[in-house]
């Protein structure tokens, strides 16, 4: 069953400067300091937070996908100052087709450090042990050249433009689409 096999998957998992672990209600003011910038929030689906209210409907949204076993969501803490950076997850997950769409969120103070790439890793390797992964996909809108940097880094490779696909602000773009055979 589902929901059996993505309990397998670790609900931590600790790398050299990471700690991935289930996204709180305890982590709100990390989450909203950084999906408040506008930066951040650019090339994402959702708007920046304007108050702590956007970022607890978040959090109702990852409770929800999670208790509903549709995604696995991860927050990324920086364990040098224990302060939750960011988030990873496998926002869609076939376990029939053993594919998994990975996404994530960073928050721009901590750009250009490797931690998405290694945070992305950590997942990807733990998904290929427990739950037979075969394939990882991930796409970014066409113009997010730095997500997209992150993805050939993981050894993504480009498999396509996929026409007015991610709502980005209220408005369908064209997305890259990459993808990993790992099994």
């Amino acid at each position: 069953m589902y929901s059996d096999k993505l309990a397998l998957f670790p609900k931590t998992i600790l790398t050299q400067r990471l700690q991935l672990r289930p996204i709180t209600r305890a982590d709100e003011n990390d989450i909203f300091e950084y999906a408040s910038n506008p930066e951040v929030a650019r090339y994402m689906s959702w708007s920046a937070h304007r108050t702590l209210a956007d970022t607890e409907e978040f959090l109702k949204y990852i409770d929800q996908v999670e208790s509903e076993k549709l995604q696995i969501d991860r927050g990324i803490v920086w364990r040098e100052n224990n302060k939750m950076v960011g988030t990873i997850a496998f926002v869609s997950i076939d376990l029939a087709l053993r594919v998994v769409e990975l996404g994530y969120c960073l928050s721009n103070q901590y750009w250009g450090r490797g931690i998405i790439v290694e945070a992305a890793n950590a997942m990807i390797d733990a998904a290929v042990r427990t739950l037979d992964i075969h394939r990882i996909e991930a796409e970014c809108e066409i113009d997010n050249f730095k997500s997209e940097r992150v993805m050939q880094k993981l050894g993504m490779e480009q498999e396509g433009v996929m026409r007015k696909r991610l709502p980005v602000h209220g408005v369908y773009r064209d997305a890259k689409l990459y993808a990993k055979v790992v099994g």
